[in-house]
């Protein structure tokens, strides 16, 4: 027994009244959304700064509250409302690292806030704001924040010797993703496994490939399938996006590139590995080695997206 029910009267049917969230998130919920934000920002082989890290380990030791973090991360960055005043900001001499520690710092913070207020809905806009929410304090120029791009582009990727996915055309940017999500609605997930976890996958994958924005799509879907995760009622492990964000990226592109001419078609088993591993089914070992495709290195003319001259290693090109 758990103790006696307090009896329920007529005048009050609870007795417990609504409370911010935020105030019941436990020393282990707060120490997952700064290893996930952390090891994210992998995907773009950028690292955080110690600074970052530092105040981390404070909020997630309950030192300080999220808000009050986020505050001390843009002041220190000079991004932000309060970058130019307040009392902990750091000077620009004291600064550490670069640009590239400046946008982990920035992104790692609001996915931080991103995850411990899981907002979510299964709609295109969610992508969106998503993006737009992560890339707010970074260069509108570049990141073009919640924006689709105009123009289709391509990315070399080293496991494809410089190949690139062929990601989606603009022009088909609303109906690939409307499609996708309405799909996606229509399904009712239980446990997550087997066939269900295939198609979880396949839905994360498609909205990669679709690629609509000119930066950090990667990051953007990444914290998408958590909160959905989230939102389906599963808990997700720290370790595979702490550890293994690259590994992520590589096995979204295995999930769909596609080249005939090769042998070579989209294989979904390593996105599966690596879900699997989040949702803690299973310790897959997540080498990113085993996702290289060999048949471009061999005979890098194969190369399909981009120029065969732009091959990485281009010893076996004829």
């Amino acid at each position: 027994m758990c103790g006696t029910i307090p009896p329920m009267t007529a005048e009050k049917l609870d007795i417990f009244d609504y409370e911010p969230a935020c105030e019941h998130s436990s020393e282990a919920a707060r120490r997952h959304y700064w290893a996930v934000a952390i090891g994210l920002q992998q995907v773009d082989g950028l690292e955080v700064s110690p600074y970052l890290r530092k105040v981390a380990r404070e909020y997630v030791a309950g030192k300080r509250d999220l808000a009050a973090t986020g505050e001390l991360v843009r002041a220190y960055h000079g991004a932000g409302a309060g970058a130019k005043s307040g009392p902990q900001a750091v000077s620009p001499s004291a600064k550490d690292g670069d640009g590239a520690s400046r946008e982990a710092d920035l992104v790692a913070q609001r996915i931080a806030e991103l995850l411990a207020s899981a907002p979510f809905a299964l709609a295109p806009e969610m992508l969106q704001e998503i993006h737009r929410y992560l890339f707010q304090d970074l260069d509108p120029a570049v990141y073009q924040p919640g924006r689709f791009k105009t123009e289709r582009m391509v990315k070399q990727e080293d496991i494809l010797n410089g190949d690139s996915v062929l990601y989606a055309d603009p022009l088909a940017y609303d109906m690939a993703l409307r499609g996708a999500f309405a799909a996606e609605q229509a399904k009712s997930y239980r446990a997550l496994e087997g066939d269900e976890l295939a198609e979880f996958c396949h839905f994360i994958a498609f909205i990669w490939q679709v690629h609509p924005f000119a930066e950090g799509n990667t990051c953007a879907v990444a914290v998408l399938s958590e909160l959905y995760l989230n939102q389906l009622g599963f808990t997700v492990a720290n370790e595979p996006f702490e550890k293994h964000a690259r590994y992520y990226r590589d096995a979204l592109v295995r999930a769909m590139y596609r080249n005939a001419d090769a042998g070579i078609f989209p294989e979904e088993s390593f996105l599966v590995a690596f879900y699997e591993n989040v949702l803690g089914r299973a310790e897959n070992n997540l080498d990113r080695e085993r996702l290289i495709c060999t048949a471009l290195f061999e005979n890098p003319a194969l190369i399909r997206n981009v120029d065969p001259v732009e091959a990485l290693d281009k010893r076996n090109l004829v």
